[in-house]
């Protein structure tokens, strides 16, 4: 999909479903963190056009684990679906439980830095499993999306906050690792040098970004390595030693790499945060900026 030509969530979604799950299997879900279609309503949205109420759609996965703090990013699109460019710069968040218990209201501001489109992280950790509903007011209406909160051993185990990166090779221009490009941007990204199992240990923090930029061209996950590059000084500067790994063993982008497959990533893209010693401090999945993206790198100091 080409910038400025209006696509629309459910072709992105369907060009998603090409490629669509990254363990495979029937519970899947769509890469990039496209939520289920029967998982991003809204309330208000009544008909086709932008000149209709917007909606809003998750970008994360719509099935959560309970009792864990989760950053869960959300964007807005226009009635007919296409990504809305006018993004207000903050809206007002409501989380409902299964039992229909609002949350009180929280006020979560535009992360747009460095990106083509903005989003909206909304911070949280959810006490109780089943069907939540986030509730935004949006230009003075309310849209909503819902989110399946299960037991934590029902969800892809994948590390967070206070857990260790594993220990693995990851494909390096001296040895692929069976993955080959081990870079699918043009041209390649300076981050394929030192393979992750040579740095967990050591004294220099560590970011690890699972992404491939080859088949996630849209505008929610597209940017991030671009945005990594644009960092690169800045990450040098705090000693931050960067990896990037793909998501898919070849272009045919069915098999999944060694590096997904350690990390039970089910998603991407995602980007890892880790001290020297591969304890992780902070994991932003799906879509950041360059606010969020300093924020975590300070986090390793």
């Amino acid at each position: 999909m080409q910038e400025g030509t209006g696509p629309t969530l459910t072709s992105w979604c369907m060009d998603l479903s090409r490629r669509q799950v990254l363990v495979g299997g029937a519970s899947a879900v769509f890469l990039a963190a496209c939520g289920s279609s029967t998982h991003s309503t809204s309330s208000s949205s009544t008909s086709a056009g932008t000149a209709g109420p917007r909606q809003l759609f998750n970008a994360f996965d719509a099935e959560q684990p309970v009792g864990k703090a989760l950053r869960l990013p959300v964007g807005l699109a226009n009635a007919d679906g296409s990504f809305s460019s006018d993004l207000p710069a903050s809206i007002a968040v409501q989380l409902k439980k299964p039992d229909g218990t609002l949350g009180s209201p929280t006020t979560i501001a535009r992360h747009q830095d460095g990106l083509p489109r903005g989003y909206y992280p909304v911070l949280t950790t959810f006490d109780v499993t089943g069907r939540w509903t986030i509730d935004a007011v949006v230009d003075g209406k309310h849209a909503t999306t819902t989110v399946d909160v299960k037991p934590a051993n029902e969800v892809a185990n994948v590390p967070g906050a206070g857990d260790p990166l594993p220990k693995i090779p990851t494909p390096t221009t001296a040895d692929h690792h069976g993955v080959n490009p081990i870079c699918t941007r043009e041209p390649a990204c300076p981050f394929h040098t030192v393979s992750l199992d040579q740095l967990i240990g050591g004294t220099k923090p560590i970011a690890l970004l699972v992404s491939t930029p080859a088949f996630c061209q849209v505008a929610i996950c597209g940017p991030v390595l671009d945005l990594m590059i644009g960092r690169k000084a800045k990450l040098d500067a705090a000693g931050v030693q960067v990896i990037h790994a793909e998501v898919y063993v070849d272009t045919n982008a069915k098999v999944t790499s060694p590096t997904v497959n350690a990390l039970g990533l089910d998603y991407e893209p995602a980007l890892f945060l880790a001290k020297g010693d591969g304890t992780i401090v902070e994991r932003l999945d799906s879509i950041f900026d360059r606010v969020e993206l300093d924020a975590a790198v300070a986090k390793l100091s």
